[in-house]
Formats: structure tokens, C-alpha cells, sequence
């Protein structure tokens, strides 16, 4: 399993477009398995948990608990 940064742009209620950023997973093909967006503001900060999670080799079965622990 590889894990990859995601990018996406959003308009508030306002009309104030942000950036914001995720951490999609795809298998050895490239298939995406799984992707949660809209987790970070910071891409910095994104790249960072992403690369720790190719690092680690993180198992796509603890990517919610470990998202979720990074949020709380």
C-alpha cells in the first residue's frame, strides 16, 4: 500500500476559496483504495503525516484510527 497527498479546493459561504488536503491510498497498480479529503489546511503538515505513513508502512486497516488520533 502507497499512500499519496491529496488537493482539492473549496468556496465557503462567503466566496473565500481555500486549499485543503488529504491522504489517498492505492495499492501496487495504482488502484485507489480508499481517500480522505479535507483534512488538512496545511500542505506542509499533510506531507509530513503522509510521508510518515509510507515510512512506517502503515496498514490501509489503522489509517482511520491513526487519522483520527492526529485530530484529536
Amino acid at each position: 500500500m502507497r499512500y499519496f497527498l491529496s488537493e482539492d479546493v473549496f468556496t465557503d459561504e462567503e466566496g473565500i476559496i481555500h486549499r485543503v488536503y488529504g491522504i489517498s491510498a492505492a495499492d501496487s497498480n495504482g488502484n485507489k483504495s480508499v481517500s480522505y479529503p479535507d483534512i488538512f489546511f496545511d500542505k506542509k503538515e499533510a506531507e509530513t503525516f503522509v510521508n510518515l505513513c509510507n515510512e512506517s508502512k502503515l496498514p490501509l486497516c489503522h489509517l482511520q484510527d491513526v487519522i483520527e488520533d492526529m485530530l484529536t
